[in-house]
């Protein structure tokens, strides 16, 4: 009996030409998927400019922004009402009163004044407010001002040299107006100024406040007025108040400027807003 003819068990005879052509089939097949997925993530590269850090950016700018839907906040001084006077003092380094300013802001009349007051003036008995000042500290000295310029002190602040610059250096230079040139020269420092407005340093502005007539000193401190409230101030509010009440003695009250605030905000972004000026 032939062993080979009608073997159930035996392996069928495969056409061993027939494999070839479907090994070339599926290589081409996957080459082309390959080249496919390729030419795909090139195009999807090219769409980002080659950098996948625009997929963050493109996805961000696509996105409706509400702010740009919003109407801008107007500000006007026509909301501000109220009254109120402070009293600052610079001493010298050794903190002994020097000359001081009384700040007067009346909302209510859209003013503010400013008068400077040489502390170490003579007054009636030979006395001089420092005189009243070390023997009464702050709240006599308050109350003999506030009787002898008819105001109603209720705040004060007192500031050394350092501390008042330390202060000033915090608004990013203070913009003055120099209305005559200034040539002064001493052994303890100079200050030279062209006429016309400029930004001043913190340093300089103090050595033009300390040359300066009486006059002359609380139109400087105006000046310093409208350099701190600005709307980019305005902004960084919490921050300044944080450096002011770390570089001056003063009573006024975290909850002081927290009722302020708003005040401030308005009267920073006011496009109608009234300027400090010298007190007559």
């Amino acid at each position: 009996m032939n062993k080979n003819s009608n073997d159930i068990f035996s392996k069928p005879k495969t056409d061993k030409k027939k494999n070839p052509k479907l090994k070339y089939f599926i290589l081409a097949f996957s080459l082309f998927i390959v080249i496919l997925a390729l030419f795909s993530a090139f195009l999807f590269m090219r769409s980002v400019d080659f950098d996948l850090n625009n997929i963050v950016d493109r996805t961000t700018a696509e996105e409706p922004s509400n702010s740009q839907n919003e109407p801008q906040k107007t500000y006007s001084v026509s909301e501000l009402t109220g009254k109120s006077e402070y009293l600052f003092i610079l001493t010298d380094d050794s903190s002994k009163p020097n000359f001081g300013f009384i700040i007067s802001s009346d909302f209510d009349s859209k003013r503010i004044s400013v008068r400077c007051i040489d502390l170490l003036a003579p007054l009636d008995g030979g006395l001089t407010y420092a005189d009243v000042y070390e023997k009464s500290f702050i709240n006599g000295l308050k109350e003999r001002i506030s009787a002898d310029y008819s105001v109603s002190v209720k705040k004060y602040i007192i500031c050394t040299p350092t501390q008042f610059k330390q202060i000033l250096s915090s608004f990013g230079g203070i913009t003055v107006e120099v209305p005559n040139a200034v040539d002064y020269k001493s052994d303890e420092f100079n200050v030279i100024l062209d006429k016309g407005t400029q930004k001043l340093s913190e340093e300089y502005v103090y050595k033009y406040l300390a040359v300066s007539d009486y006059s002359e000193k609380a139109r400087i401190m105006c000046d310093i007025i409208n350099s701190a409230f600005t709307p980019e101030n305005a902004e960084k509010s919490d921050s300044l108040f944080k450096i002011f009440v770390n570089n001056c003695n003063t009573d006024i009250s975290v909850i002081d400027y927290s009722n302020a605030l708003e005040k401030v905000k308005i009267y920073s972004n006011a496009s109608d807003k009234f300027y400090p000026s010298v007190a007559e």
